[in-house]
């Protein structure tokens, strides 16, 4: 018998599955089940659960820059309120000389004010139509005073400074005949008050305030 050949390798073994094999097959249907169970819950629950983590990630990063945002802001915001208050103060200013709206009342109690500063007594005190402009309204008074002149002259003064805005137009100044210079009982030389004596003028005048249009 005929010897090997010196240094010849050995044949490989071949490796065969035999699913026939109980075991073999046992195996195989093992390792698809766990790699059916392993694709059913990496699509079904890991796959969402990534998506929900990116989506909240997202959210996280676009909530966070609109802190930055806010935070950079906040010095600002003390500023803007101060701001406002400065505003909110004027527009009450402005509002108080060029009203919303008509204020006959208001307007009466100043007018009262002024009279007794003054010594004045006003007989007459009508409202007339107003009178609309395109970004304003004139409202206007028929307004007919008595008194001495040169209280009357107080009496305009304390107008023109009234908080609110006022126009004298139309003003007509007349003595009155009946004024004689004493007071009623006085002898000439002092006696009774100044107070007492009768006017010496009537005045009539058209009072115009002004009211923004709405």
């Amino acid at each position: 018998m005929a010897t090997a050949a010196k240094g010849a390798k050995p044949a490989k073994a071949k490796f065969k599955i035999d699913i026939k094999d109980p075991g073999v097959r046992n195996v195989l249907i093992a390792v698809a089940v766990i790699g059916l169970v392993s694709y059913l819950w990496v699509d079904g629950y890991l796959t969402p659960k990534i998506e929900e983590i990116k989506t909240l990630a997202a959210k996280k990063e676009k909530v966070e820059a609109e802190l930055l945002k806010i935070n950079a802001l906040k010095p600002q915001l003390e500023k803007l309120r101060v701001e406002i208050a400065i505003l909110s103060a004027k527009l009450d200013s402005l509002k108080s000389i060029f009203p919303d709206q008509k204020e006959v009342p208001r307007l009466i109690r100043e007018m009262n004010a002024v009279n007794k500063r003054s010594n004045i007594i006003t007989t007459r005190f009508t409202p007339m139509p107003d009178v609309v402009k395109e970004y304003y309204v004139e409202n206007k008074y028929n307004v007919a005073v008595s008194g001495n002149y040169h209280n009357l002259g107080q009496l305009f003064s304390y107008l023109a400074n009234f908080q609110l805005i006022v126009n004298l137009a139309n003003v007509s100044i007349n003595a009155n005949p009946g004024y004689s210079g004493f007071a009623p009982g006085g002898d000439g030389k002092g006696g009774g008050y100044y107070d007492e004596r009768p006017p010496s003028v009537f005045a009539t005048f058209e009072l115009t305030t002004f009211s923004s249009r709405r």
